[in-house]
């Protein structure tokens, strides 16, 4: 709120005095006021009593408003210059009066005084903000007139029109002639209004026509165009980007002409190779860029949707493979939600099919004895559904029954190393142990194997005579089997297999061969002597 400040120190203290005099008057009087000696009836008294108490509660609350409302807001006017001095004098005066019939029981005329009071106080307080809504639209208007100058030469009888109104506002507001103030300063508002509409509505069409124009490449039309959509609104950013344009395509028409030809035929590729070999003579043209970013953008949404189309036709044969495949390669060129639902929905049916899958091949090789294989299997079906009790349950078989096999074949084939370095006890031993993790289903290879070795152990399984020979003095020993002991010849029987044959002597050097013993070549002899001396 703005107003006019006259306050003197005068003034003030006049207001003080008005103010404050009524009151200490009124308060006076109240302890002056003696009760009534005459006796009364208690019944009329109390009935009395009780009426009056609330008219005098009434009055009061009245009084207390009227009061109120002069030292606070009609104050409060007076010191902004609002109001003259004489009228809060008469509006004090007219309450001292009220305050004074209130005093002496005169109620009723108590009560209609301080009535005119507030009334002529609130009549002046609300014109009081009539003003300052005048004040206020006069800013407003004002800022409009400015804000819209560049107007006037397109709309020169609107815009005079709305001057005009604004000034006969200003004259009104000067006279005090608020209302009529606020009414010229609306119908401005109005009509600027109107011609802002008028003017924003002109520029589509100019922009229209100017973006038309530039479409044809009538470069020096375009540009006219564009310029008069400035000329109505200087913060048009498409009349400015247009113009940019206008300058950008000045001297190389032609060539965008034909690079759009191609476009148009859906010639991408064709339309890239062009622009890219003009931007390159160009390397400053944001149309060219612009254009090259247009072009680059409808490449990738071709392929875009090729590859999902390519991805549709996938499902429908059944192959969710390729089609997950496809989706997420169309993904990774650009992000689209309605893909990335449909790769999900993939995924799962993918999951629920593959699961059910390699459930199958997984119980399948376990039955053909291709346990590392049922494993592998397992150990995906378990990735794919880590709640499966199926593929839970086969992948530990199938990992059991393939360290099983492990155990098999590597006791195996230590039972032939052993069966060909003669050691056929200990060929023995792993071949049975190898028997104790046989796989169920073996190929007929296997088989022949194993009966190959069990038959070889079978005829190495009985006793071999063996002549162990010396000259008397050595000391012969067999590690394991016979302790050290000197003759001439002696006669063993030993099982096939390996033997560690010593001669000691003393005052010369140890001897020890190997023997090995096998069945298949009947009776074996061995001399053992030391003749070398120390």
């Amino acid at each position: 709120m703005s107003r006019n400040k006259k306050p003197v120190v005068v003034v003030a203290i006049l207001l003080g005095a008005l103010i404050l005099l009524p009151v200490v008057i009124f308060v006076i009087a109240r302890l002056g006021t003696s009760p009534d000696p005459r006796p009364t009836d208690p019944a009329v008294a109390s009935s009395t009593g009780s009426s009056a108490a609330a008219v005098d509660y009434d009055l009061s609350q009245l009084a207390e408003k009227a009061e109120n409302l002069l030292a606070g807001k009609i104050a409060e006017a007076l010191r902004q210059g609002d109001v003259s001095l004489d009228f809060v004098a008469g509006l004090n005066r007219q309450l001292e009066s009220a305050q004074r019939d209130m005093r002496r029981g005169r109620n009723e005329r108590a009560q209609q005084r301080f009535m005119e009071v507030m009334t002529v106080a609130e009549e002046r307080l609300a014109a009081l903000d009539v003003a300052d809504k005048a004040r206020e639209l006069r800013e407003r208007t004002y800022a409009k007139l400015q804000r819209l100058d560049h107007l006037r030469a397109n709309f020169e009888n609107t815009y005079r029109e709305a001057l005009t109104s604004y000034d006969s506002g200003v004259s009104s507001l000067r006279q005090r002639a608020f209302a009529e103030a606020v009414e010229s300063f609306e119908l401005a508002g109005a009509v600027l209004g109107d011609l802002e509409t008028r003017a924003m509505q002109q520029a589509v069409g100019l922009l229209e026509a100017a973006e038309s124009a530039l479409e044809q490449f009538r470069l020096e039309r375009a540009s006219e165009l564009f310029q008069a959509v400035l000329e109505l609104d200087g913060d048009n950013a498409t009349a400015a980007e247009g113009l940019e344009q206008v300058a950008a395509l000045e001297g190389i028409e032609e060539e965008v002409r034909a690079i759009r030809a191609l476009v148009a035929e859906d010639e991408l590729e064709a339309a890239l190779d062009a622009l890219e070999g003009l931007a390159a003579e160009h390397p400053e043209n944001a149309f060219v860029k612009r254009q090259l970013a247009a072009v680059e953008a409808q490449l990738l949404e071709r392929e875009f949707d090729a590859l999902v189309a390519r991805s549709v036709a996938a499902e429908a044969s059944g192959d969710l493979t390729a089609a997950i495949a496809d989706t997420e390669a169309a993904l990774e060129l650009k992000s689209d939600s309605e893909q990335q639902q449909r790769l999900a929905q993939l995924q799962q049916a993918y999951q629920v099919a593959r699961l059910e899958t390699v459930l199958e091949d997984g119980f399948q090789a376990l039955r053909d004895g291709r346990y590392e294989e049922a494993r592998d299997l397992y150990q995906e079906a378990v990735a794919l559904d880590a709640d499966s009790e199926e593929a839970r349950t086969g992948l530990e078989r199938a990992s059991s029954l393939f360290l099983a096999s492990i155990r098999y074949r590597q006791n195996l084939s230590a039972a032939e190393r052993y069966i060909r370095e003669g050691r056929f006890p200990v060929a023995a031993r792993l071949f049975n142990q190898a028997m104790t993790t046989r796989p169920s289903n073996l190929p007929a290879d296997q088989q022949a194997r194993e009966e190959t070795i069990r038959n070889t152990l079978a005829a190495q399984s009985e006793e071999v005579p063996v002549v162990v020979k010396s000259d008397g003095r050595t000391f012969v020993s067999i590690i394991g089997v016979m302790p050290p002991d000197r003759f001439r010849e002696t006669d063993l029987k030993l099982f096939p297999d390996v033997y560690r044959v010593r001669g000691t002597r003393s005052g010369y050097k140890d001897v020890e061969k190997e023997l090995r013993v096998d069945a298949t070549q009947g009776s074996q002899t061995i001399t053992v002597t030391c003749n070398e001396r120390i």
